[in-house]
């Protein structure tokens, strides 16, 4: 019996009818009517763009393709200067993106607005699906852009394309690029890259208008791009070294513009949130302590009342999260994906509203930054944060940031998502980073429902860095070896009666070598605190090692390398210590912020709060941390230093007469 296809075959060849021959379905379409595979294009494109529906996805379009483009010149030439340029113009609701990249040749140009059309080859680049640069160009009605080639420059547009796509009476004409004035200097000024200008506006169009956004200044700009789009290189195990620096800019409302330079890089939690420790910096402390036979659970003043803790995580240590959701096949994907992870907990929720509302002074409500799991694929934020799922606790997640890194995952068509099971698995690491932290909450500040005021803290960070770079560009150096022999005497000829006496006292003792060591930055206008300070530890050695006669206030010892600097750490200047804790105690000041205190007299309030360890009495000299420090103030959770200048002077005078009553009027407990 013949089959049913070879029965078919001779009823054809009996009727005289020709079988048809091979043909291939992507090349179908070449005889169909015109009208037909426009309507068939449309709806292709209509496709893509439903899959893009977040506010930013226009920004993030943009600057992967102008990233993916000076990383490619980079590639070729390894001492260019990656650079871009990006506007963002309030009064004109529109996006300019300049790039100094590769540029496109005259047959990349004229195809790659077209669906599914890319020059990446996946590997190095941000992006391969060849659907953003459609997204821009249809999702929108008005495009301009323009590229510089050795072989080809063009500048153009392309108008109304949103709305052909949404026109289905076949009223819009099917726009076209064309040839246009170029107005931008900083495009006539590379020699070789791209443009491209989006305005915004229109039906469908998402977003409508930047004013949406609430965000009308150069910092909130630049808050709301480095944690959104590809701008916030997602690096988290140091990687790569970002090589782009960008210009931002912002016109406001009022036409008023204001710009910053910045490298590309995501604003991690605690690089804005102070009071912030790296777990790992509690484990190597608690290691030291063991190793050295000391009590591992007395933490410093340093790791305790923290606003949070944050961690690294290799792919390795995601594998060893403590978590039943972390099976065989989900450190398969771990490996495949070489899965990477960061983590911060925050002591509470309010923190996100403090940085987003006070900090970034974006509009009120809009957590950009916050709790929950944020993805990233091959150093690009995606998507948006979703919550961690707790059975239990529920409250930790949203406290805790946790930002998921694969490698070459690439997210479904446009930017709607990973696949379930990628996701699945960050939902496990957020899950396993959870466990991590919740273990370490008694280091965190107790939640009183008092917002942190992280504002003061960030100001005091800016400060802080604003004074290390005027000490590098502006050194003040004597070189004359005469100045300051001593001579047995100090300048000011009578006790302070004032604090500026103190100062005056205390600058003297620095500049004649009787306190070694304390190196001063300046003398503060900021508004909370009088000073900056570091400690250096310069040699030779023996100007720092107690000697009864010749260095009475030395170390016994020195425990860090001989031309260690410390941190910039702040100072606080009084009369009577009475005044700082009174300070402390009305919330002017914050005794964790202040290092040293140098005061005349040592007052008694401090009785209140502290217990005084003398250094200046010779049997807690081993607990004396640098030159010239005379006292330690402490409470079971923190501690600050002191220089008491009148029992300093006193001491000086005569070592052995005042021993009797450092030991009787202070606490002779270790620190």
């Amino acid at each position: 019996m013949l089959s049913f296809v070879a029965l078919n075959k001779v009823v054809l060849l009996r009727k005289n009818i020709p079988m048809t021959a091979p043909w291939d379905p992507l090349n179908s379409s070449e005889n169909i009517d015109l009208e037909i595979i426009s309507a068939s294009i449309k709806r292709e494109i209509k496709n893509i763009l439903k899959s893009y529906v977040g506010t930013f996805d226009p920004f993030n379009e943009l600057i992967q393709n102008a990233l993916d483009a000076v990383d490619k010149r980079g590639l070729s030439d390894p001492s260019f200067t990656q650079k871009l340029w990006l506007t963002i113009n309030l009064q004109e609701n529109s996006f300019t993106l300049v790039d100094n990249g590769i540029g496109f040749s005259d047959v990349e140009f004229k195809s790659f607005l077209a669906p599914n059309i890319s020059f990446k080859d996946g590997k190095n680049s941000r992006g391969n699906k060849g659907v953003g640069a459609t997204y821009i160009a249809y999702g929108f009605n008005h495009l301009e852009l323009g590229t510089k080639h050795p072989d080809f420059s063009f500048f153009g547009e392309i108008k109304n394309g949103r709305e052909w796509i949404e026109d289905f009476k076949g009223i819009s004409p099917r726009p076209v690029v064309k040839e246009a004035q170029n107005t931008s200097e900083l495009f006539d000024s590379i020699d070789r890259g791209s443009i491209f200008k989006l305005t915004f506006g229109g039906y469908q169009t998402r977003p409508k208008d930047l004013s949406w956004f609430q965000a009308s200044t150069v910092e909130q700009w630049l808050y709301l791009l480095l944690i959104k789009t590809p701008l916030g290189c997602v690096d988290l195990l140091g990687k790569i070294v970002s090589k782009t620096s960008f210009e931002l800019t912002v016109i406001n409302a009022k036409g008023e513009k204001s710009s910053v330079i910045e490298t590309a890089g995501y604003i991690y939690p605690h690089s804005r949130i102070g009071a912030s420790i790296d777990l790992r910096e509690i484990l190597q402390f608690q290691a030291k302590q063991v190793q050295a036979g000391r009590d591992a659970t007395k933490y410093p003043a340093k790791f305790t009342r923290l606003n949070g803790l944050y961690e690294f995580f290799s792919k390795d240590e995601v594998k060893l999260l403590r978590t039943t959701k972390l099976g065989d096949a989900e450190k398969t994907l771990i490996d495949e994906y070489n899965v990477s992870a960061y983590g911060y907990f925050a002591y509470s929720t309010s923190l996100w509203d403090e940085l987003n509302d006070n900090v970034a002074k974006l509009r009120k409500g809009y957590r950009v930054l916050r709790g929950g799991i944020q993805l990233a694929n091959n150093y690009m934020i995606q998507g948006d944060v979703f919550p961690i799922p707790l059975t239990s606790n529920i409250g930790y997640q949203n406290q805790t940031h946790v930002l998921v890194h694969f490698e070459n995952a690439d997210p479904d068509l446009g930017r709607k998502g990973f696949q379930p099971e990628l996701k699945e698995l960050a939902e496990s690491i957020g899950l396993g980073i959870v466990n991590e932290f919740k273990a370490w909450k008694t280091l965190l500040r107790t939640d009183s429902g008092a917002r942190p005021d992280i504002g003061r803290e960030i100001a005091l960070h800016e400060w802080i860095k604003h004074q290390e770079e005027f000490e590098q560009s502006h050194p003040l150096t004597i070189n004359n070896p005469h100045f300051f022999k001593p001579v047995n005497e100090i300048s000011i000829s009578s006790e302070p009666q004032v604090e500026q006496d103190v100062i005056v006292l205390f600058n003297q003792l620095l500049a004649g070598g009787v306190i070694r060591g304390i190196k001063l930055l300046s003398t503060s206008q900021y508004n909370q605190y009088d000073s900056l300070y570091k400690f250096a530890v310069n040699p030779p050695e023996t100007n720092h090692i107690f000697d009864k006669t010749l260095n009475p206030l030395g170390v016994e010892s020195i425990n860090i390398p001989i031309g260690t600097v410390t941190q910039p750490k702040v100072l606080e200047y009084k009369y009577n210590l009475n005044g700082l804790i009174a300070e402390f105690e009305n919330g002017d000041k914050k005794e964790k912020e202040v290092s040293l205190a140098v005061a005349w007299e040592i007052g008694d309030q401090w009785k209140k709060h502290y217990e005084a360890v003398s250094l200046l009495d010779l049997q807690n000299l081993h607990q004396r941390p640098f030159h010239g420090i005379t006292h330690i103030f402490q409470t079971p959770t923190s501690s600050f230093y002191a220089i008491i200048l009148k029992e300093l002077i006193a001491y000086l005078n005569n070592v052995d007469g005042v021993q009797a009553h450092h030991i009787a009027a202070y606490s002779t407990e270790t620190v």
